[in-house]
């Protein structure tokens, strides 16, 4: 049975990293107590809408470049795959384009290979039975590799079936007696966005997957069209140290913002190892990386910007905040500016991909 494991799950819809940013994070996590890094943007197409289609040389090499940056930082690097359309359907042709993507990700050297159902429509009688033969064809093809997959409904809040349909009655018990025990299941919580986890949250979620779940926390994510509206620096809260007995690993969701998301995320590891600091300390800790006149703003409007937004902001307010953190020398304060410019306003369109 693997062991509890701390990592990202690059897994957001929006503006998308860049790459340089994705390959200084790999040393960032080792330095802060993390073990594994999933790259699963909803924005590479490669891996979702297009699925079926071979890797681009220079995305290639990106992604091959990334996977040996991450071990060289002792990271343990993998992907998300999302084979839209064989939620419902896995023909001799879909068995073939699966084969021909799955050799061309074993060639990136992935510690790991999360096959993701979430987003796609769902709600049909077989969808077990589907993703069932989908993830035994990945086992069959690389029996060695550790392998995680994420439900049509990885929650139990009806939001997902008011989007993807309801769910079969029979879906969950069918994929537990369907998965081998060392796949592991990803779950979001009580909710898609779940501000806390608890014994009983965890619990109910280990009878409903006959297995402890592999927690996709999204914490700090902002990239729906509510969630764009605030920005989540402050650290982690409502996360207990207990959640490593409760789960196989805690996967969390950064923001479409990667420099501003380095705040929340160097303070997690400290949720499990550091139990006596306080949040407020974290945080402290947090902004002391940062420059003082950047430091200052975020210590002041960190809790607006998280838990009032930017509807509860003047437009006279957002102005002045966003020139004050455009004259700072430092990418955080550039996103900040961008933010509170709207720059980040959710685009419905990056939900096709």
């Amino acid at each position: 049975m693997p062991t509890f494991s701390l990592g990202i799950i690059e897994g957001f819809y929006g503006r998308q990293w860049r790459w340089d940013q994705r390959n200084a994070l790999p040393s960032e996590l080792a330095r802060w107590g993390y073990t594994s890094y999933i790259y699963a943007p909803k924005g590479d197409s490669s891996l979702r809408s297009r699925w079926r289609d071979d890797f681009d040389k220079e995305h290639f090499s990106q992604l091959r470049h990334l996977s040996d940056t991450a071990s060289e930082a002792g990271i343990a690097w993998g992907l998300g795959l999302s084979p839209a359309g064989l939620q419902t359907k896995f023909g001799p042709d879909d068995r073939r384009d699966l084969s021909r993507k799955v050799e061309q990700i074993a060639a990136l050297k992935p510690a790991s290979l999360w096959i993701l159902f979430d987003d796609l429509p769902a709600g049909v009688p077989q969808l077990a039975a589907r993703q069932l033969e989908v993830i035994d064809a990945v086992r069959q093809q690389l029996p060695d590799l550790p392998l995680a997959m994420c439900p049509s409904y990885y929650s139990e809040d009806p939001v997902l079936e008011e989007l993807f349909g309801a769910c079969p009655a029979d879906y969950f018990s069918a994929l537990n007696a369907g998965l081998a025990d060392d796949v592991d299941i990803l779950w979001t919580g009580a909710k898609v966005i779940s501000p806390s986890y608890s014994a009983a949250d965890m619990h109910r979620a280990a009878a409903i997957l006959g297995r402890k779940p592999l927690l996709w926390d999204n914490y700090p994510v902002n990239d729906g069209r509510k969630s764009s509206r605030f920005l989540n620096t402050l650290p982690f809260k409502g996360r207990p140290p207990e959640l490593a007995q409760w789960c196989r690993g805690h996967y969390v969701n950064p923001m479409n913002q990667y420099h501003l998301s380095l705040l929340p995320l160097m303070s997690l590891a400290g949720v499990y190892t550091e139990s006596s600091r306080s949040r407020e300390e974290r945080f402290e800790d947090a902004l002391a990386t940062l420059p003082a006149p950047l430091a200052a703003i975020l210590s002041r409007h960190a809790e607006a910007f998280q838990y009032q937004g930017l509807d509860e902001m003047s437009p006279t307010e957002k102005q002045l905040l966003a020139h004050s953190s455009a004259a700072i020398n430092h990418p955080a304060a550039a996103e900040l500016a961008a933010w509170l410019r709207e720059e980040y306003r959710f685009d419905p369109d990056c939900l096709t991909e």
